[in-house]
């Protein structure tokens, strides 16, 4: 069988329910930017850690179900919020990088490979953090009713503290992948 199709085994899925949880706990943690409408958060760390940890398929579908409980209206999100309407908000464009960051960082790993801190780094950098704020510039852009350009430059005051969320992740993954030993899909 092919390990695309094969089902998921309850060692995978007890790995997306440990990282769902994460990602929720995660996002209890939270600091409002006033006048952008997007905090900064914990929540896309751990994003980018199912990515890194779990796969492109797994973490994807890890992803996914968070997203979907969240519009399904569970206050999941940063700050307790959750429902349809937080997909329809400045928060829309990273929530839709939060899923495209999972397959890129897993190529990336894939790719740059995944043994020494600085690739990793390098793989959360543009995976992650690069990624997820590229998305959110356009909705940044949209509902501020600026040019995309100007939601670019909103979206880049993240960086910086995106850019320790990358080394944290690097570390992170480093010290997990050893341990816990993931099964990447």
């Amino acid at each position: 069988m092919d390990k695309s199709t094969a089902p998921l085994t309850s060692r995978t899925i007890t790995q997306m329910g440990l990282f769902l949880a994460l990602i929720i706990v995660s996002g209890m943690f939270a600091l409002p930017i006033p006048g952008l409408g997007v905090p900064v958060v914990l929540q896309n760390m751990v994003i980018m850690l199912a990515g890194g940890l779990l796969g492109k398929k797994v973490g994807l579908l890890t992803n996914g179900l968070f997203l979907l409980l969240a519009f399904a209206g569970l206050p999941l999100l940063a700050g307790g919020r959750g429902g349809a309407a937080v997909f329809l908000s400045p928060s829309s464009g990273f929530l839709l990088g939060y899923l495209v960051c999972v397959p890129v960082i897993s190529s990336l790993s894939g790719w740059l490979g995944t043994q020494h801190f600085w690739q990793l780094f390098i793989v959360y950098v543009i995976g992650g953090a690069l990624c997820i704020n590229f998305f959110g510039s356009f909705s940044l852009a949209y509902y501020s009713h600026l040019s995309w350009a100007n939601g670019l430059k909103m979206a880049a005051a993240f960086v910086p503290l995106d850019m320790v969320k990358a080394a944290l992740a690097a570390w992170l993954q480093l010290r997990l992948q050893g341990i816990l030993h993931f099964e990447t899909k």
